[in-house]
């Protein structure tokens, strides 16, 4: 680690300006120049908004900015010892922030601050440090966006990724295309329905989620997505939860959505407490043992997805956080929600030898 703090964070725009201090109006980079000796305070490099966001679009202005690092802003330090402040807010996967962390070869700390706190920070990728914000769940600041304003922003999933999430995602999806989901009014005759879960690793840890998602198996050999519940749970509570989870699932008509098969939970931390429990109520559980990491098992059920053999409810309260986590994985903050949607298509929709080697 790098004696300099280094921060996410903003640079003047025009590129032909010297940065200025607002409290005196002078060149900051001569101030920069000032105190060289040693032991003297030299100051700090601020970079203030390097992109904005009509240029977010463009590899060219990117690039240009990128490389400003290398070219620009690193030649006006006094010594490496100065302290680098870059203050941000993200807008692509390939941003200044993101070359930084990734491709500079300096160790940064990073502090993230979402519209929306949601637990603790996960590291992005890179070389990097996280601040802990140590800020409680809700809303940044709901004086000017709360809860009901934030679900309206979510509605330009991409937008409110990066600019207001602070977690930007390929536009139309990473791994897994938006444009390829489908969407159903109505939910139509299944042939058979199934539970599966994924529970957290840790479950005292405010980041972790575990995920119940109740899906179904079409006559048109399509996986469709009927119910979701996703929290951070207790031991007791994460029992309630699948338990009211499995009654809700079993009270639909099974004449016309086929009957509820099985319940399918990752025999693994939590997931194995919660298998005896839910065996001890009757409830038929499948212990799945998993012998691939996520991102290759992803890949297994990439033709499905991309073939439309998965269909999502048009409207639902999780879809859009369902949606926000599918397009961004494997490099979003969460994907807790990925295991047992996975499990799901594999399943119902059947694997493949989609692999790393033939991607």
């Amino acid at each position: 680690m790098g004696s300099r703090v280094r921060q996410q964070g903003l640079p003047d725009r025009s590129g032909a300006r010297p940065l200025r201090s607002a409290g005196t109006g002078k060149d900051r980079t001569h101030l920069l120049g000032q105190g060289q000796g040693h032991g003297c305070c030299t100051g700090a490099l601020v970079i203030d908004d390097p992109l904005k966001p009509d240029d977010a679009s463009s590899d060219t202005t990117r690039k240009f900015i990128n490389e400003r690092w290398e070219n620009t802003f690193r030649s006006r330090l006094a010594h490496e010892d100065v302290p680098v402040v870059v203050i941000m807010q993200r807008l692509h996967v390939d941003d200044f922030a993101a070359h930084l962390m990734e491709n500079s070869g300096e160790h940064w700390h990073v502090l993230r601050l979402p519209v929306l706190i949601d637990g603790a920070m996960e590291p992005p990728p890179g070389d990097v440090t996280v601040i802990p914000h140590g800020l409680p769940d809700g809303p940044l600041w709901g004086e000017k966006h709360n809860l009901e304003q934030i679900k309206v922003l979510q509605s330009a999933m991409q937008v409110y990724a990066g600019q207001y999430g602070q977690d930007p995602v390929v536009a139309g999806g990473n791994l897994f295309k938006t444009e390829a989901l489908g969407e159903y009014d109505e939910l139509p005759k299944l042939k058979w329905r199934a539970i599966y879960v994924d529970t957290a690793q840790k479950t005292k840890e405010r980041n972790d989620y575990s995920v119940f998602e109740h899906w179904g198996a079409g006559f048109d050999n399509k996986a469709y997505l009927i119910d979701l519940v996703r929290g951070r749970f207790e031991a007791p509570e994460l029992e309630k939860t699948a338990l009211t989870f499995w009654a809700k699932a079993k009270g639909m008509d099974a004449a016309r959505y086929g009957s509820l098969r099985k319940m399918v939970v990752e025999d693994k931390v939590s997931g194995t407490g919660l298998i005896q429990t839910v065996k001890r109520k009757s409830i038929p559980v499948i212990a799945l043992q998993r012998d691939k990491d996520k991102y290759t098992r992803a890949l297994d059920v990439v033709p499905a997805v991309a073939s439309g053999m998965v269909v999502l409810p048009k409207s639902a309260p999780w879809k859009q956080t369902f949606i926000s986590e599918y397009a961004a994985f494997p490099d979003g903050s969460f994907d807790d929600q990925i295991d047992p949607f996975i499990d799901a298509v594999d399943e119902i929709c059947g694997g493949s030898n989609y692999t790393l080697d033939n991607l």
